[in-house]
């Protein structure tokens, strides 16, 4: 039962996700008449300010603390990424024809990505798990050492994939 709990609120908390980002691209088509490919990436672009920033803070201040700050730091920097992109890549192209802001969109969307792969790498990370409770795969094994895994997710992890 706490299994299925915990998946339906995976699930309420991706749908949110994807709510609010189907929002955003909504309220931009509305307002500027294109649509903006790059704003995704600006979604990414402050999940990894937000991972960077409690990941500096974890062990110098409180957890809520941490998670202000690193809310209000991710949404000032993705204000600033979203101002800057269109200040370089869309009003430039706001009177021609309606292809090139589409194609600029999607040249931005390329570069934001790459941009982040390129500072913190294509591999995936593990963090630190947080409790000392065994899971045969999944999340809560990250910072593991293999040796520690349960055989189940032993198995996995020498068949590649990365529990």
């Amino acid at each position: 039962m706490a299994y299925a709990l915990q998946q339906l609120i995976n699930g309420i908390t991706l749908g949110m996700i994807y709510g609010l980002i189907a929002v955003g691209y909504t309220m931009v088509y509305g307002i500027i008449g294109m649509i903006n490919f790059a704003h995704g990436d600006v979604f990414m672009v402050g999940a990894f300010i937000g991972i960077i920033v409690i990941t500096a803070l974890s062990g110098i201040t409180s957890v809520p603390l941490g998670i202000l700050v690193a809310l209000l730091l991710s949404a000032a920097l993705c204000g600033l990424y979203g101002f800057s992109i269109e200040r370089v890549a869309y009003r430039p192209l706001r009177g021609s024809f309606r292809l090139a802001p589409l194609i600029s969109a999607i040249g931005m969307s390329i570069f934001l990505s790459n941009f982040v792969q390129v500072s913190q790498g294509a591999k995936a990370r593990r963090y630190m798990r947080t409790t000392n409770e065994e899971h045969p795969v999944g999340a809560q094994l990250m910072g593991a050492e293999p040796a520690d895994f349960p055989p189940a997710a032993l198995k996995l992890a020498e068949a590649g994939f990365d529990v």
